[in-house]
C-alpha cells in the first residue's frame, strides 16, 4: 500500500491560475494520487497499455477540455488541458501521452470531418471508449514528414480511395480503435498541394497492424508499425478536401506541442521532488546533503527552470485559446520544457546517486517497486529514459528551433537579403 505521506504537494498556487484553475488542478491531483499512482508500477513493470486508466479520465470528463459545449465537450480550453498533462504526467507520462495522440486524432474529425462522423466517434472518445492514432510518420519521412510522403491515396471508379504505404512510429496504433490518416491524393504537384488527410476505422480490410516497437522508456506506450494494402476508404472519410492536408496538419500541431511541454512538466516536477526528498533524507559527513551546494544549488537551477518552463506552456495555451497564432510561442515552450525536463531528470538521478541509477525490486505482492531501505529513488531511471523521447516527438527540437527563427524573422518583416552589406 502506498504511503501518500511521502508523496508531498509542490506548490499549487501559481498567479497566472484563475481560482478556478487552482481548484480544478488539486482536484485532477488528487485524482492521479487515488488512482493513477498506484497502477503506474504494475503498468511500467506489466508494458501494459492503460487502458483501464484511459477509461478512467473518460469517466472523470478529462477528454472533453479541448471540444466545444456543442458536441458534448466543456469547452475548458487548452490551459485546463495542460493542467490535466502535467498532473498526470508526473505519475505515468505513457498514460498522457496516449489521451494526447487520441484528442489530437479526434481534432482534425471536429474541426473538418463532415457531421456524421463527428455524432460517430467524438461521443466514444470523450467518454474514453475510443482510443485515437495519427498515421503520419514513414519511414522516409519524420522530420520532412510532408515533403518525404509516400503514401498514396489513388481514387477508383467509385470515387473512393485506395490508400497503399506504410507508417510507422505511431503511437497508440496496435490499440487504436479510429485513425486520422495523412496520404498523397496528387503526385503532379508539390507534397504540401497533394497531400490529402482521411479517418478510418481498424477494422478496415487491407489494414494491416505489423508490430509494435519496443521503446527505451514509456513503457506501456504503443508504438507501431502498420502497412496499407489497398485499403478502401470511403470518399465520406475524406476530411475537409483533397489538398487541404496540410492545411490540416499544421492546424493541430501548435497544440499537441504545448499539451507535450506540459507533460513534461510534470515529468520535471517528479524529478524535483524526488530530488529534493533524497537530499533531505540522505546524510553523508553526518549531515543531509542539502546542506551541501554542490547539491541544493543543483535543486535551486532545476525549480528555476521548471517555473519557467510552466510560464512558457501557460503563455502558449492562453495564446490559442485567444484563437491566435501560437506556432512560436508553442513551438518555444515545447523546446524549453523538454529540454529542461531531461536535464531535471539527469540532475535528479545524480543527486540520488546509486539508487537513481536502480529500477528497484518489484514486488508482485502490492505491485510496487522499492529500492533498498525503502528509497523513493526508483522511479528516476523511469523518468530519464522516458524523458529522453519527448525533445524527438511533435516536431524535433532542432526542427523547431528552425520554425522559431524563422518566425522571429517573419515577425520583423526582414526578407531575405539578397547582397551583403559592408559595415
Amino acid at each position: 500500500m502506498l504511503n501518500l505521506s511521502e508523496f508531498p504537494d509542490y506548490p499549487v498556487f501559481n498567479v497566472l491560475e484563475s481560482d478556478a484553475e487552482r481548484e480544478f488542478r488539486k482536484e485532477v491531483r488528487a485524482w492521479v494520487l487515488k488512482e493513477v499512482l498506484p497502477e503506474a508500477d504494475r503498468l511500467e513493470h506489466e508494458k501494459a497499455f492503460p487502458r483501464d486508466l484511459f477509461k478512467k479520465m473518460g469517466e472523470k470528463g478529462y477528454f472533453k477540455a479541448l471540444f466545444p459545449k456543442s458536441i458534448g465537450g466543456t469547452e475548458l480550453g487548452i490551459k485546463y488541458g495542460t493542467i490535466i498533462g502535467e498532473e498526470i504526467s508526473w505519475a505515468c507520462r505513457p498514460l498522457v501521452a496516449a489521451w494526447d495522440c487520441t484528442i489530437f486524432c479526434s481534432i482534425p474529425i471536429m474541426r473538418f470531418g463532415k457531421e456524421e462522423h463527428i455524432k460517430k466517434f467524438l461521443p466514444g472518445v470523450m467518454k474514453g471508449d475510443l482510443v485515437g492514432a495519427i498515421a503520419m510518420t514513414e519511414p522516409p519521412a519524420g522530420s520532412d514528414v510532408i515533403g518525404s510522403m509516400k503514401c498514396t491515396a489513388e481514387k477508383d471508379s467509385n470515387g473512393d480511395y485506395i490508400i497503399n504505404g506504410e507508417k510507422r512510429f505511431i503511437t497508440n496504433g496496435s490499440q487504436a480503435d479510429i485513425f486520422t490518416l495523412w496520404a498523397i491524393t496528387d503526385k503532379s504537384v508539390p507534397r504540401h498541394q497533394g497531400l490529402s488527410a482521411f479517418v478510418f476505422e481498424k477494422d478496415f480490410d487491407g489494414f494491416e497492424i505489423v508490430d509494435d516497437f519496443e521503446l527505451m522508456g514509456n513503457y506501456g506506450l504503443q508504438n507501431t508499425y502498420m502497412r496499407f494494402n489497398n485499403m478502401r476508404i470511403p470518399k465520406e472519410n475524406l476530411l475537409g478536401k483533397e489538398g487541404m492536408g496540410a492545411h490540416i496538419l499544421l492546424d493541430e500541431l501548435d497544440s499537441e506541442r504545448t499539451l507535450a511541454a506540459a507533460g513534461s512538466c510534470g515529468n520535471a516536477r517528479n524529478a524535483i521532488e524526488i530530488a529534493a526528498h533524497h537530499a533531505n533524507k540522505r546524510f553523508q559527513f553526518n549531515k543531509p546533503l542539502r546542506y551541501f551546494e554542490a547539491i541544493n544549488f543543483k535543486l535551486a537551477d532545476m525549480a528555476i527552470k521548471l517555473e519557467a518552463a510552466r510560464h512558457l506552456v501557460y503563455q502558449a495555451a492562453c495564446t490559442i485559446d485567444a484563437g491566435l497564432n501560437a506556432s512560436k510561442i508553442g513551438a518555444i515552450a515545447k523546446i524549453f520544457a523538454t529540454d529542461i525536463a531531461f536535464e531535471c531528470a539527469h540532475v535528479a538521478l545524480q543527486i540520488c546517486g546509486g539508487l537513481g541509477y536502480m529500477k528497484g525490486k518489484y514486488d508482485e505482492e502490492t505491485k510496487t517497486y522499492r529500492n533498498p531501505n525503502g528509497s523513493r529513488a526508483y522511479p528516476i531511471e523511469r523518468i530519464f529514459r522516458g524523458t529522453r523521447l519527448s525533445s524527438i516527438t511533435a516536431g524535433t527540437n532542432e526542427i523547431l528551433r528552425f520554425l522559431v527563427q524563422r518566425e522571429v524573422f517573419k515577425e520583423m518583416n526582414l526578407k531575405k537579403s539578397g547582397e551583403s552589406i559592408d559595415w
